[in-house]
């Protein structure tokens, strides 16, 4: 790498977003300069070969984790089979090479700082790493693509005592880390109730290793967790993209998918609204009873301390491992309590009990905000960074609340406030403004200069979907083709203002008792999110060959095979029109 180099497009993040934006932009851009900038040494991002361990899966089955260009062989896996991560990493290595994307990929760079230089793109301050040696450089990008999506800078706790405790503290993400000296750990503590922990205590107890787990009593309880059929019958993936599942939850863009006047007769009338509670009713009490939380002391410990509704659904695939029964035999034993203080080798709780520990590993969640610094940026529309019209964006978030629940009544009837939640790094609860970008990708101040996007900041049970859909909306935005946004008067920067705190708002009443405050969670709005971007895109959102399928059958990645191909010939036959 030279120590001053301009590129068209610079992506950071070597992940399944970045790469997917690099392939779509070279398509349709084979001239453009592009580069690839990951701080890792091997591409993947949390697919990574340095983050994999023996057990790592994907929450998908085969068919559901993939590019619709590329299907993924599953020689010698079965159709209730989820993907290993080593599969995974190789699967992304070889469709990077297929794509001649691996020359664009400069590894080993961790990006430091993006000072914003208005029209004429970005300097990107970058420290590589080579031969045991870090030297800083500069890039110069006419564009920029933030691709680190929303797990790329761990969040760790900091404890009295840490410097006492004797003992490695790992985040979830470095666990294959601590896998290589499992053989040296025999007391380990976990510590956090997403699905990450399940993950980790999972794999130490099924090798016969004992787990303390530890749930924080003044955090959100453990996560809800399906096993691999939703209500015994239908595969998760296909089941949430199902466009007849998706009718029965609230969508604040409900008019895209065709079918408002159902969406609105279920979630704006009073018999409709008694369907949708039904139908919620029995998904979590089939989760409920498939789970037996109630059939033994510990596993009720397990049991969600919210409704399934607010908070989203994850996924128990650990194969032929029965992870329930872990916790009944005692391999795994659960906490409900804080972490107060550590000693030598010790975590102490708040309900006075003393856990020994060789290790302790935090599944503690993500910083909500890029890894890297940016200087002189205008409006961003991130998490900690101070709105510089807070009145402005206050005004359009009542207005938006207003609209969210006269639109859908039902969102007005939140759990009541857990008093005794704290945030772990103590500031206070729902201070910080949520990630503020159009479409989940653009911050509007950008909307104009096009020089700016991001890719992957949403939490979806449809990422390789997700991410090659917006990867053709990005691109599309960056070279001037969104038609909704050729025109930008006035009034189209007030609606894309407005619309962009309008969804964000959306998630966090929609999604109350998940993330739905910090950042987008589309559990059950994969489908009518991908039917809004390519809406924008002018491309036809009812991919199925007959209504049946449409409405009956679960959207995968082979519906949308050919999609950049369409939106190319749709550009040129629009080219053609106009000359």
């Amino acid at each position: 790498m030279k120590h001053s180099e301009l590129v068209d497009l610079a992506i950071i993040g070597a992940g399944v977003n970045g790469l997917s934006v690099a392939k779509t932009y070279k398509d349709v851009n084979p001239n453009a300069t592009i580069l690839i900038l990951d701080n890792r040494s091997t591409i993947g991002g949390t697919w990574s070969r340095e983050a994999l361990y023996p057990g790592l899966k994907t929450n998908n089955h085969f068919g559901s984790f993939e590019f619709s260009d590329f299907p993924m062989n599953k020689e010698g896996f079965g159709n209730d089979a989820h993907i290993p991560g080593q599969l995974v990493h190789n699967y992304l290595y070889s469709w990077a090479e297929k794509h001649e994307l691996l020359p664009l990929v400069r590894l080993g760079c961790s990006v430091q700082s993006a000072e914003d230089k208005d029209a004429d793109g970005w300097i990107l301050n970058v420290m590589l790493k080579a031969d045991q040696t870090q030297r800083s450089v500069t890039i110069e990008a006419k564009q920029l693509v933030v691709s680190t999506g929303l797990t790329s800078d761990p969040f760790m706790p900091k404890y009295q005592g840490g410097n006492e405790f004797n003992a490695p503290i790992y985040h979830t993400s470095d666990f294959a880390k601590a896998y290589m000296n499992e053989r040296s750990f025999r007391k380990i503590v976990v510590l956090g109730g997403n699905k990450s922990s399940w993950d980790i205590a999972q794999e130490y107890a099924a090798s016969g290793v004992q787990v303390d787990w530890v749930i924080r009593k003044s955090g959100h309880g453990p996560c809800w967790m399906t096993r691999n059929r939703v209500m015994s019958t239908f595969l998760p993936e296909l089941f949430l993209k199902t466009r007849l599942i998706t009718w029965f939850s609230p969508c604040i863009w409900e008019d895209v998918d065709g079918f408002g006047r159902i969406r609105r007769f279920l979630h704006r009338t009073w018999l409709g609204r008694k369907i949708v509670d039904g139908f919620f009713g029995i998904m979590q009490r089939a989760v409920l009873a498939e789970n037996g939380y109630h059939k033994h002391p510990e596993t009720s410990k397990l049991r969600p301390w919210n409704d399934m509704f607010p908070q989203g659904l994850n996924l128990l695939n650990y194969g032929e491992i029965d992870f329930f029964q872990l916790v009944r035999s005692g391999k795994i034993r659960v906490h409900i309590a804080d972490v107060t203080h550590l000693t030598k080798r010790t975590v102490h709780l708040s309900d006075g009990n003393t856990l020994a520990a060789d290790v302790m590993i935090c599944g503690t969640g993500w910083k909500d905000t890029p890894p890297f610094n940016f200087i002189g940026a205008k409006e961003l529309g991130l998490p900690c960074h101070i709105s510089t019209k807070p009145s402005e964006m206050n005004r359009m978030a009542e207005i938006a609340d207003r609209e969210i629940l006269e639109r859908f009544p039902k969102l007005a009837s939140q759990p009541p406030p857990r008093t005794n939640l704290k945030s772990m790094d103590g500031s206070d609860i729902g201070t910080s403004q949520p990630w503020r970008l159009y479409r989940f990708m653009v911050p509007p101040a950008y909307i104009q200069s096009r020089t700016l996007a991001f890719a992957g900041v949403v939490r979806s049970p449809s990422t390789a979907l997700i991410s090659q859909t917006q990867a053709l909306w990005i691109t599309a935005f960056l070279t001037q083709q969104i038609p909704s946004l050729a025109n930008l008067d006035a009034a189209t920067i007030s609606r894309v203002s407005y619309e962009t705190v309008l969804h964000s708002q959306f998630s966090k009443w929609r999604y109350s008792r998940g993330f739905g405050d910090r950042f987008p969670e589309l559990w059950f709005d994969s489908l009518p999110y991908l039917d809004l971007l390519i809406t924008d895109l002018g491309l036809k959102i009812h991919r199925k060959p007959t209504w049946w399928s449409e409405c009956f059958k679960g959207y995968s990645p082979q519906d949308y095979t050919g999609l950049v191909e369409e939106w190319k010939e749709a550009k040129r036959l629009n080219s053609e029109a106009t000359v």
